[in-house]
């Protein structure tokens, strides 16, 4: 049997995204030593180990490149207080997969729902309106501008997004419920995740575009995208042919802002990445764990995730669940290697191992011949 997915499961639905805006972060374990684990029944042992695998798979980290992204979002959402006769401003997240966008773009989003909710409350003057402050959608393989507004639509519960699946309302109607349901809300930020399924090269992907200028020309919110190698999709160029010139518009609207990966461990970057592992090794229930457990290992971790913080939380999470199974209870350089993770980063390991290297020798070298001057 397979188990539904309730709509207070999906951040693309009201329901879900309330929940996960408003709801309490999930609390740290006790720590437990080995022994008072072993005294467990077995009952509690599931709950205890329960407990720490959806902690550990759930916790959150911020970086010092989530920490400058926030600064610029906040910075965008508070100069965007434009009337209705002028367009405001949006921003699109371009970084490859594994830089954790998506998180730390929800993150920024249930930050700023609490703000809003805590200036202006959770219903407005009758009463009888929610205050939604953050609608959250994402693009598919073949997004439509009627997929676009039905999505909307299926955010806020809104009756007519089952009419529109039986095609009994046309697409600019939808797209004016759409935009009712944005206003009558009180949504002031707007999140669309996996914007390069755009295909602009397309007759629906122009028109998309040209939905998604007329979107930030009709709502009170500003736009907030994630995507994977914007500038390659010519969604960010400009472009003096009438086809195109929706990219162009869009290119002198949105904001580009990235997610870069950890450089190398090397000279002023590894107090950054021991920093991180410092911080995540306080996250960590384990019943060995040790002080500096994971900084001990930075450079096999660096090479393993290749600076990649999608690929070493996946690491982490998948060793902490290994070591918990076979007693070890602790992220040894064994459990570790015993963990395969993205196929990506397994791959680009060896190359990796081999820069970090040469940058530790060059880096060697330097300080050398500074000493010897």
């Amino acid at each position: 049997m397979i188990l539904p997915l309730e709509r207070d499961e999906l951040l693309s639905r009201w329901e879900g995204w309330r929940h996960f805006a408003e709801g309490p972060a999930l609390e740290k374990p006790e720590h437990l030593s080995a022994k008072q684990i072993q005294r467990l029944g077995e009952d509690e042992r599931v709950a205890y180990d329960y407990q720490r695998e959806r902690y550990h798979a759930n916790f959150l980290v911020t970086t010092p490149q989530v920490k400058r992204l926030n600064v610029r979002l906040w910075d965008l959402l508070d100069a965007n207080q434009q009337g209705p006769s002028r367009v405001k401003g949006a921003a699109v997240i371009d970084s490859p997969p594994g830089l954790g966008k998506t998180t730390a773009v929800d993150a920024f989003g249930r930050a700023f729902h609490r703000r809003q909710i805590m200036r202006h409350g959770r219903d407005f003057d009758d009463g009888q309106t929610l205050h939604i402050p953050v609608c959250h959608v994402a693009f598919k393989g073949r997004t439509t501008t009627r997929a676009l507004n039905e999505a909307i639509l299926n955010f806020y519960n809104h009756p007519s997004a089952d009419a529109a699946r039986t095609r009994d309302l046309r697409n600019r109607n939808l797209a004016t419920l759409a935009a009712e349901s944005v206003r009558r809300h009180g949504t002031r930020l707007i999140i669309v995740d996996d914007v390069h399924f755009l295909k602009i090269h397309t007759d629906e992907g122009v028109a998309l575009a040209n939905e998604l200028k007329w979107l930030a020309n009709e709502y009170p919110a500003t736009f907030l995208f994630t995507g994977v190698n914007m500038t390659d999709t010519g969604l960010l160029s400009e472009s003096k042919t009438t086809k195109q010139l929706a990219m162009s518009q869009i290119a002198r609207r949105w904001t580009r802002l990235e997610l870069p990966p950890f450089a190398h461990p090397v000279g002023e970057h590894r107090k950054t990445w021991l920093s991180l592992l410092g911080t995540i090794e306080t996250h960590l229930v384990l019943a060995n764990a040790r002080p500096r457990m994971l900084r001990e290992q930075a450079d096999y971790l660096y090479e393993r995730s290749t600076g990649m913080i999608g690929s070493l939380f996946k690491l982490i999470t998948l060793g902490a669940v290994h070591a918990m199974r076979d007693g070890t209870e602790e992220l040894t350089r064994e459990v570790l290697d015993e963990i395969e993770i993205d196929v990506a980063a397994e791959d680009a390991r060896e190359i990796v191992a081999k820069e970090l290297e040469e940058k530790k020798h060059g880096a060697a070298k330097r300080s050398k011949s500074r000493a010897a001057a």
